[in-house]
């Protein structure tokens, strides 16, 4: 079984969140249809609400990981009684 290269596959996930970021993006920039019906214009605009916010969580996630990959992340960092240790990034992926 070959072995998982966790710091590859973050960075796939990063390439694929951020192409997803941008279908997103298109869709919430594109204008509503003034010639809808009001209750089709409002399904629209909840549709786009939904893209919004989807995309704002993807490129939260993006952002977090890639703290994770280069070590910028605070809440991840473990630190031993005397404070002395902070993990590094196989530690953090390390099952405790």
């Amino acid at each position: 079984m070959a072995k998982l290269n966790v710091e590859e596959k973050l960075k796939e996930l990063i390439k694929s969140g951020t192409e997803a970021f941008d279908l997103l993006l298109e869709e919430v920039k594109k204008p509503v249809d003034p010639e809808l019906q009001d209750d089709k214009a409002r399904n629209a605009m909840k549709a786009k609400k939904e893209c919004f916010m989807d995309a704002q969580e993807i490129l939260m996630a993006i952002n977090k990981i890639e703290k994770q990959l280069s070590g910028d992340e605070d809440n991840s960092s473990e630190t031993t009684e005397g404070g002395s240790f902070r993990a590094g990034f196989s530690e953090r992926f390390a099952k405790k």
